[in-house]
């Protein structure tokens, strides 16, 4: 059976053979996460480190049951609300790996954001992060305040990136949709020695672009709670439509 790598999602495609029902619930390999990061980003990608640990996958999410049951190196907790130092103490103590703490952006500037991040470093993060939009005399107040590193987003090729690193930021995360692979290449051509993560895509096909760009790490987006009951419920009408086939 040929995968259709513009379709399907990489969470779906080990192994073409099986559905996802089966591969959530009956692997051989009882040691093995149930979303497991495609092998290609491990094998090419060079990582970037977080206290210590060479990072080339990171999971985007808040949820504990997906960091639980995904194999991930770090996760990235972002979500589209204020900073919250329980949030932030909550995954960091349930994760065992790596965790990036957002801690502003369009809306958190200032202050806020500053005490978010020095509580992020006390708590244990590993990195904080920002949105593009958020300012860099800031973020020159962050850099000065915790020793961490400062991870920016950045999503457009038409952005300021010398002044952003000359305000602190070590790593930056590349979520430019069709236009990462286009940003990931100018960094690399004008600024090499900076880290970059970057944004996978849905399929094999977008991730491995990605990787092929020079992106150091990839981040990537688990699929919701939803989708997941969507294929077990499926599952579990298949097998009861075959029971009744079978003794009705």
């Amino acid at each position: 059976m040929e995968i259709d790598h513009n379709k399907i999602s990489f969470w779906e495609e080990n192994d073409p053979r099986e559905n996802f029902f089966k591969r959530l619930f009956f692997r051989k390999d009882k040691s093995r996460k149930k979303l497991s990061t495609p092998e290609t980003i491990r094998k090419v990608c060079c990582g970037v480190s977080f206290k210590e640990t060479a990072v080339k996958s990171i999971l985007f999410s808040t949820d504990l049951a997906l960091i639980e049951n995904n194999d991930c190196d770090a996760v990235l907790a972002v979500y589209p609300f204020p900073p919250s130092a329980k949030i932030m103490k909550a995954l960091i103590d349930f994760s065992e790996k790596p965790v990036i703490c957002g801690i502003g952006g369009g809306l958190t500037q200032g202050k806020v954001a500053l005490d978010m991040a020095i509580e992020a470093e006390k708590l244990g993060a590993a990195a904080v992060i920002v949105n593009q939009p958020f300012k860099n005399r800031d973020l020159i107040k962050i850099r000065e305040a915790i020793r961490i590193p400062i991870v920016s987003s950045i999503s457009t090729l038409d952005f300021d990136f010398e002044e952003r690193i000359k305000a602190g930021v070590d790593i930056f995360h590349i979520t430019g949709g069709v236009n990462t692979g286009a940003i990931i290449e100018h960094i690399t051509t004008h600024y090499p020695n900076h880290a970059m993560i970057a944004t996978g895509g849905k399929t094999l096909v977008n991730i491995e672009s990605v990787i092929n760009s020079g992106a150091h790490a990839i981040v990537l987006t688990p699929p919701s709670n939803a989708d997941l009951f969507k294929s077990i419920m499926a599952g579990y009408r298949e097998g009861i439509h075959k029971i009744k086939k079978k003794f009705l």
